[in-house]
């Protein structure tokens, strides 16, 4: 009997292969994952993804497993497809529970950020920003959020992290140019003027192209150098509901109850849902960067029903356990309605820029 991950990994290799990704232009064959697939050969998750009836008129945008839960299912996201189709798809391969979900297309574009009709939070203690506020660098009109406060390695300096497409506007931002909190569209009469928070400092490159090519990757993040050690505060959100930063990062695993402060919907409930390891594309727009990023290793989480997760401008904000113990990820990209989120998982992103560590406790 094949397992969650290796169903999930088949399903994927086989979508790809005969061109059912929305975000991929047409048929794709990544070597390492036909490797992957074919160590998990079954002729009834074959059956399962070459159902012509059943898959005629679906868009694929992802398929993850469940990691961690007591008996994990493969999870498939759509961009596209018809009720009645998506409840005529067999509810199980192989023994092995198929949850199919409509969530619409993902795109990342920072420039939608500013048309967000909610009003962007800047949360402050101490008169100091915290954490999970509106920032933007000064030459960009896109905005996100100011996920955590971080160190490099054993220095002692202090660092901004969020994404790359909040920072660096897709790799174009200059090195050293002002990012604001709140962001130059978030000021308004009733709150503090933007002003200087950091200087951009370092970026993981964004890349897009033919993964056949270009070794997918799954790291949307940047650093800014604090400017005024006594300006920012760890703290994330508001003083009633909010926490410090835990200076503790661990793995996501699927139903998980998590939290988060963001620049557009503040605090937020959700449960990790699904690992993603094969490949994924996500459509990046921006002014200076337009292309398909392929990410792996990823994971989505999903709303508390009836509420929001993410809405544009919350990239970057920190998500942490329900109960605030752990920090698990960075949101990178949602879907329309805002009930997903995809994530960075915590371990990936403190690995990066030399290695990260968690600052907390800082002017709160």
């Amino acid at each position: 009997m094949a397992s969650a991950e290796e169903i999930a990994t088949q399903l994927a290799y086989e979508f790809l292969r005969t061109g059912r990704y929305s975000a991929s232009s047409g048929p794709v064959e990544i070597p390492g994952l036909a490797i992957a697939a074919a160590s998990a050969d079954d002729g009834e998750i074959l059956e399962y993804a070459n159902r012509a009836e059943g898959f005629s008129g679906l868009a694929i945008q992802s398929v993850g497993f469940e990691e961690g839960s007591e008996n994990p299912a493969v999870h498939i996201y759509l961009t596209r497809g018809a009720a009645r189709q998506m409840r005529a798809l067999p509810g199980e391969v192989d023994g092995v529970p198929i949850r199919v979900h409509k969530m619409g297309p993902i795109s990342v574009r920072p420039e939608a950020m500013a048309g967000s009709t909610n009003r962007g939070n800047i949360f402050e203690r101490q008169n100091r920003i915290c954490c999970g506020s509106s920032c933007g660098p000064t030459s960009e009109r896109g905005v996100g959020t100011f996920g955590a406060i971080v160190k490099i390695g054993a220095g002692q300096d202090l660092f901004l992290l969020s994404n790359n497409h909040v920072l660096s506007g897709c790799n174009h931002v200059p090195h050293n140019q002002p990012i604001l909190a709140p962001a130059n569209m978030d000021g308004r009469a009733d709150a503090v003027a933007p002003h200087e928070i950091g200087r951009h400092h370092m970026l993981h490159e964004l890349r897009s192209g033919d993964p056949h090519f270009v070794v997918p990757g799954g790291i949307d993040l940047a650093l800014a150098r604090v400017s005024n050690p006594n300006a920012v505060s760890s703290w994330q959100g508001d003083p009633s509901d909010g926490y410090d930063t835990p200076a503790a990062v661990s793995e996501p695993y699927s139903l998980l109850g998590v939290k988060k402060f963001g620049r557009t919907t503040g605090l937020t409930f959700g449960e990790v849902e699904a690992r993603i390891t094969a490949p994924t594309p996500i459509i990046y727009t921006a002014k200076n960067f337009k292309g398909t990023v392929w990410f792996k290793d990823i994971w989505t989480v999903r709303a508390k029903e009836g509420e929001h997760f993410v809405l544009p401008g919350d990239s970057g904000s920190l998500v942490v356990s329900e109960d605030g113990s752990s920090a698990v990820g960075v949101v990178f990209a949602g879907n329309p309605s805002g009930d997903y989120g995809f994530i960075i998982p915590m371990p990936a992103a403190v690995a990066v820029f030399g290695g990260l560590g968690l600052v907390n406790r800082h002017g709160v």
